[in-house]
């Protein structure tokens, strides 16, 4: 998988699924799959080639709707990133009074982010 790859999750709220008391149905969303792509579109592409059923069962993969997922990949790029800039960050914030708009509280929040 090259480094510029994303993965994106995608999922319809076509069809209906069946719940563990098989008497009934639930209208609700349906995940097909996850795919890695540089972009949405490349994404779909590939899930679409690696999965035959999603057509075969009836699913409108072009209207399918997508997010992108943090993978391990960019939790590490981020945790580089924070790792840099926070010690100094940390220090300008204190000396300009802990502003609410401070770059260090997103660094800040960004590091709780990639932990979980």
């Amino acid at each position: 998988m090259s480094l510029y790859m994303n993965e994106y999750i995608f999922y319809t709220t076509e069809g209906t699924t069946c719940p563990p008391n098989e008497n009934m149905n639930v209208e609700n969303c349906q995940v097909l799959g996850r795919a890695y792509g540089k972009n949405a579109i490349e994404a779909r592409s590939e899930l679409e080639k690696q999965c035959n059923w999603i057509k075969e069962c009836g699913f409108d993969i072009e209207h399918a709707m997508s997010k992108q997922l943090l993978t391990d990949e960019n939790k590490k790029d981020i945790e580089t990133v924070i790792e840099y800039l926070i010690k100094d960050e940390y220090k300008h914030y204190l000396e300009e009074g802990k502003p609410q708009n401070h770059i260090y509280r997103t660094l800040t929040r960004l590091k709780e982010l990639v932990r979980k």
